[in-house]
């Protein structure tokens, strides 16, 4: 579905449906019903009163006209009570409105930007949410499908209604809106994607078609020129595979910035997680092609920066492998050297995530950023902490885990702090090196957190995201349907944004 202007006085306003909002309870109409009732009196008596429809969240209702109307139907969809209305219901509710026109098989909705007087929330961002949570819940990965399914591919197009051109704002909050959509999507297509199609190679080439379109710089290097790097954790998880493993850095420097310090995300691509020598158990091991929803993330936050052409220079890592039992691969018992010159015990090769990640978090500071942000689907822990709908923030900097909490809520991507105490780290001393990737069955979010603690300077600004819950989801969540979510596309593009 694509979005379209419909600039036209109100009584010619032609589309499938409008589609409104209402509050639970509310005695009247909504500012923008009333006024649009007043142009088009013949659908008084359909929508006053709204029978059968209480306003309450996510509560969809449809209305039918009369015959020969240029508007054949209404719909509208409760928001709850006025009082507690914030962003991300109308993200969700709006959602829900869609979906509900694709079962009708409507093909050209509309909403009126009259449809959010009222709303009591700042105008261009409640129209931008609603946007986002229009497109990005009617999303579905059909890629492989040979079937056809016509139903999936409606509604064609979102009719945006108003009687005069966009203000400025409202233009660019509707660009705001689809770039941020096409970078979830993006990030959804990557971790819905079969592990067979989304190899270290498929991420290359992903990468190199960003940095064709946004004119990103690239910089891909192969196992042997990691190895030559000295990047011993990486390439041990990547040599039991047959896949070619790659670390990847884009970097978005607009001119003017070349000298500026960036902002760096790294992200965990590993593609597919058998566990290694340490193998899983084979029931849901399928889902182990989500092990890379981090890079995934990363890559749809680039795509809304260059869509949004932000002015800002950020680098992006992307350490990208398999994780695969083979003859050659990291066993159990293992010393292996870092880039940073650390060494590492192995005592579970299924903790690889933060393996090949340590090694990026010291090939990070050679650009001598002003902060790092990792994200990753680390630690199973951190679902049994904080469940499947939240994610974990932990770092070295408090103001900067914070910052990226208090965006997460504002975007929807919700994250809760956990603390990277020094005493935690007793947990993986070792006897023969530095120390170990894992420790014992307590706390083992954290102790994710401190193993990544140990490659970044305590004077730099590090985060650590683990969204190994909500980047997959088992049940339909409105604007995000069941399977990939695409957390954290939003979350880091926007920390891009407000930078400063």
């Amino acid at each position: 579905m694509h979005t379209e202007w419909l600039i036209a006085p109100l009584a010619q306003w032609r589309a499938d449906a409008i589609l409104f909002y209402a509050f639970e309870g509310a005695a009247q109409h909504l500012p923008g019903v009333q006024r649009w009732l007043r142009e088009q009196p013949s659908w008084a008596t359909q929508l006053n009163p709204l029978k059968d429809f209480t306003g309450k969240l996510q509560e969809t209702a449809v209305y039918y006209g009369s015959p020969g109307q240029l508007i054949p139907r209404v719909l509208c969809v409760g928001l709850g009570p006025a009082e507690s209305l914030d962003l991300e219901k109308l993200r969700t509710a709006t959602a829900d409105l869609l979906r509900k026109c694709r079962e009708l098989h409507i093909s050209r909705p509309a909403i009126p930007l009259m449809a959010f007087d009222g709303l009591s929330l700042e105008a261009d961002s409640t129209f931008r949410e609603a946007i986002i949570g229009a497109i990005s819940g009617l999303y579905r990965y059909e890629v492989l499908k040979t079937r056809e399914e016509s139903q999936t591919a409606l509604p064609e197009v979102l009719l945006i209604l108003n009687e005069s051109a966009p203000t400025e704002g409202s233009a660019r909050a509707l660009e705001d809106a689809s770039a941020t959509a096409a970078g979830i999507a993006l990030a959804r297509d990557l971790v819905t994607a079969p592990s067979n199609r989304a190899t270290p190679a498929f991420l290359v080439q992903t990468a190199r078609e960003l940095a064709e379109r946004y004119r990103f710089e690239i910089q891909v290097i192969d196992l042997e020129g990691a190895r030559k790097l000295g990047m011993g954790l990486f390439a041990a998880v990547a040599q039991g595979s047959q896949e070619p493993a790659y670390l990847i850095v884009l970097e978005h420097r607009p001119a003017g910035t070349e000298n500026d310090q960036p902002l760096l995300f790294a992200g965990k691509g590993i593609t597919f997680d058998t566990g290694g020598i340490s193998i899983k158990p084979s029931n849901k091991m399928e889902a182990m092609k989500h092990d890379m929803a981090g890079a995934g993330a990363v890559l749809g936050a680039f795509k809304i920066i260059g869509e949004t052409g932000l002015n800002k220079r950020i680098v992006g890592i992307l350490p990208c492998t398999e994780n695969m039992p083979d003859g050659k691969a990291y066993k159990p018992g293992d010393v292996l050297r870092s880039m940073a010159g650390l060494t590492v015990e192995v005592i579970s090769t299924d903790a690889e995530g933060r393996l090949i990640l340590g090694d990026a978090l010291a090939f990070a500071l050679r650009y001598q950023p002003l902060a790092i942000v990792d994200i990753a689907t680390l630690t199973g822990a951190c679902i049994v902490a904080l469940g499947d709908r939240v994610g974990a923030v932990m770092g070295n900097n408090e103001n900067l885990t914070r910052r990226i909490q208090e965006i997460g809520m504002r975007v929807g991507d919700r994250l809760w702090p956990l603390p990277l105490w020094d005493f935690y780290f007793e947990d993986i001393k070792s006897d023969v090196a530095d120390f170990k990737n894992v420790g014992g069955r307590k706390g083992g979010a954290i102790i994710g957190g401190i193993f990544l603690k140990q490659f970044v300077p305590d004077a730099l600004p590090w985060a650590h995201i683990d969204i190994a819950g909500p980047a997959w989801t088992e049940k339909d969540l409105s604007a995000s349907p069941k399977g990939a979510t695409g957390f954290g596309v939003r979350l880091l593009a926007e920390l891009a944004t407000d930078w400063s």
